[in-house]
């Protein structure tokens, strides 16, 4: 995933949704569009699932993976299923 890749090299800092942007070949209105429902921002009354949080620091939208987040990518990366789904 491209932003835990991101986090990695800068030590869990977030990371700029332009720079995802860039990394992804998306836009902006997509992307943040994508944070929303994978972050824990209640959507046709349900909550999401909280893997992601999206803030805006001087001004720039930054979003960062949750501890929650964290979890379900080591999940899948072993191979084990989740409460989100069984792992790809």
């Amino acid at each position: 995933m491209a932003l835990d890749e991101q986090q990695r090299e800068r030590g869990s800092d977030p990371v700029s949704i332009a720079r995802l942007c860039k990394m992804l070949d998306a836009s902006a209105s997509s992307l943040m569009r994508e944070i929303t429902l994978l972050g824990d921002a209640v959507v046709g009354g349900e909550r999401g699932p909280g893997l992601l949080r999206m803030q805006q620091e001087e001004g720039r939208w930054m979003v960062a993976l949750t501890d929650a987040g964290r979890a379900l990518l080591a999940a899948q990366a072993r191979g084990t299923p989740t409460s989100h789904g069984t792992p790809r």
